[in-house]
């Protein structure tokens, strides 16, 4: 006698209960019964119908009990995630309240563990996401060198768990370094090569990385992910020639892939051949659509006079990425192109509210440097702030934050110190620039280090929407202050906090003015952009024009510049606003080509994440 599942249809011998394929209970077993053990007068078809009732109520009865088996488990379990969520919310509560106590015997400062924990947990994060990369590649590494030599799979089998676990330890460099080890000896890999190369991009080792991909790209000339990467890097270090001739290559190899096509867009983009840029990002669009493609498209569009196909494109990258800013301010400049006003108006707002005028302070990092005294800094050190002016201009803030991260790794100098927690608030670098900071408090600075610790630490905790901080630690500069700058600064960012955190505006204005008059004429700018904001928060349209036409004229920052365009959009001006904010796009967009090739990067780095798509 056979039984058949009627879940799965497997034949099932007649005396199990249990699917011997899907492990499903058997409902129905069917069988005969003899004449014999039939009771007298009951007829053939009534006792095969009880038969068949008992059977279905027996499995149904086992369906119900296992049914409550499950119920009971789901249960048990609910119940112990509630246990661990009111576990970790006690664990919560009880950190906080041991941070509170450090801080309040200062012992160690609240932002101090909230820095360090940030930073591990990113940390961790980062090297989880590597491992699992390495994870991802292991079995296809291992089998290239096994079809090789079984000596070869053996040494990538043990370097790959080797380099694994110097991940998990934190140390990228000493897995590339394993991994190297091991390609030198095993026959060519193209998968290890490309796993090394990918390595070494996240590190920003631009020249091993590409030595990596090219190794890859000879001994697998079909992999378009290497061959995106070298072209990506290429464009990077601007050998546009040759960048070019391996993203066609790419683009030819899989003409229905994204990445290909979107980074010969940004990089036909950065080198002013608009026609091949649209046409490109055209069709990377209609492979896949990013965010990062249409804002580029919306940017060639603009910049080539097409308002309209620049405000369409830009719309569809605000509608992917609420949160674009960069989008939302060049289709606002893509709206007044077109006159419409309003929507200009409303997407400029949206700017302010997304970075509300967030202050570059590089500029006060040489105004305190050239006031400085104490000990001077070494050679190399005093070399690199000399250079800062040059360096800080078209795009070189990030070279600059990279060359003093390196000096501040090997020197506690206050020069550095007070340099790296400046330029780490103006890029929003909250965990670098307050790690910065708290090693410049620890060395008890005195002068225009101990006001740039204090600017940074401001300027950071407000970039960090942290208002109530910001509103104790500049209230206590104010109360303890050495002297009008830092009087200055501590009422302009209590002034801000205020106004930006949904504070009073009376008080912010006071604030604002108090600052204006304590800040030197270096620094009149911010207090008087500041104070324009609040005009302009308060309608008072004609007051907010004339604080940031005054803020304008001492810098044509771009920031304040966007908030006069606003000003006088509300005003009622509309032509002086596009005037205005024509210079805003230009002062912004003044090195567009390191801008797009900062989006070619970005998105770059997704083709070691996701795989081709066609």
């Amino acid at each position: 006698m056979t039984v058949l599942c009627q879940w799965c249809g497997a034949v099932n011998p007649a005396d199990r209960e249990w699917c011997v394929r899907c492990h499903s209970r058997l409902l129905v077993l069917s069988g005969s019964v003899e004449e014999s053990e039939r009771p007298e007068g009951e007829g053939v078809g009534e006792r095969e119908g009880l038969e068949l009732d008992e059977h279905l109520l027996e499995r149904i009865s086992g369906v119900e009990e296992t049914a409550k088996r499950l119920e009971g488990a789901v249960r048990t379990l609910e119940e112990r995630v509630v246990e661990l969520e009111r576990s970790l919310a006690l664990l919560d509560a009880g950190l906080q309240a041991l941070v509170n106590l450090l801080d309040r015997h200062k012992l160690v400062r609240e932002a101090e563990v909230v820095a360090a924990w940030e930073h591990a947990a990113s940390s961790e994060m980062a090297r989880e996401e590597l491992a699992e990369r390495l994870r991802g590649r292991r079995q296809m590494i291992v089998a290239r060198a096994r079809a090789a030599d079984r000596h070869a799979a053996e040494i990538c089998s043990r370097a790959l768990q080797s380099a694994e676990l110097s991940l998990l330890a934190g140390q990228p460099v000493r897995a590339a370094e394993t991994l190297a080890r091991a390609l030198r000896r095993i026959p060519p890999n193209p998968e290890l090569a490309e796993l090394l190369g990918e390595l070494a991009f996240e590190r920003e080792d631009a020249a091993a990385a590409e030595g990596f991909f090219r190794l890859a790209i000879q001994w697998n000339p079909e992999d378009l992910e290497a061959r995106v990467f070298l072209g990506t890097i290429l464009a990077d270090v601007g050998r546009d020639a040759e960048a070019r001739a391996e993203l066609e290559r790419a683009a030819a190899q899989a003409p229905d892939a994204f990445l290909p096509h979107f980074s010969l867009g940004a990089l036909h983009a950065a080198a002013g051949r608009r026609q091949l840029a649209v046409r490109h990002l055209r069709r990377a669009i209609a492979c896949e659509e990013v965010p990062h493609a249409y804002f580029l498209l919306g940017l060639v569009e603009l910049e080539g006079g097409r308002p309209g196909a620049a405000a369409a494109a830009l719309e569809r990258a605000v509608a992917l990425d609420g949160e674009f800013e960069d989008a939302i301010y060049y289709l606002g400049l893509a709206y007044l192109d077109r006159g419409w006003e309003r929507r200009a108006r409303e997407c400029f707002e949206r700017v302010l509210r997304l970075d509300p005028q967030r202050l570059q302070y590089q500029e006060a990092v040489w105004l305190l440097e050239a006031k400085a005294n104490g000990t001077p800094p070494p050679v190399e050190v005093a070399t690199l702030l000399a250079d800062a002016p040059r360096l800080s201009e078209r795009g070189g803030v990030a070279r600059l934050l990279k060359e003093v991260e390196g000096a501040a790794s090997s020197s506690d100098h206050p020069s550095v110190l007070a340099s790296l927690a400046l330029l780490s608030a103006a890029a929003g670098r909250f965990r670098q620039g307050l790690a910065a900071v708290h090693r410049l408090f620890r060395l008890h600075p005195e002068g225009a280090h101990r006001l740039a610790a204090w600017t940074a630490l401001l300027e950071l905790l407000r970039g960090a929407h942290r208002f109530a901080a910001v509103r104790y630690w500049a209230g206590r500069l104010l109360a303890d202050a050495q002297g009008g700058i830092e009087t200055g600064i501590a009422a302009y960012e209590l002034a801000l906090a205020e106004l930006e955190g949904g504070g009073e505006l009376e008080r912010a204005q006071e604030l604002a003015h108090r600052a204006l008059e304590s800040m030197p004429s270096e620094l009149r700018q911010y207090p008087l952009a500041a104070l324009g904001r609040i005009h302009l928060a308060c309608g008072e349209y004609a007051l907010a024009v004339e604080y940031l036409e005054q803020a304008a004229s001492l810098s044509a920052s771009p920031a304040t510049l966007t908030q006069l365009g606003l000003a006088l959009l509300q005003a009622g001006e509309g032509d002086r606003a596009r005037d205005v904010l024509q210079r805003a796009r230009t002062g912004a967009a003044r090195d567009l080509k390191t801008d797009i090739l900062t989006h070619l990067v970005r998105v770059g780095r997704l083709s070691g994440r996701a795989r081709k798509r066609s």
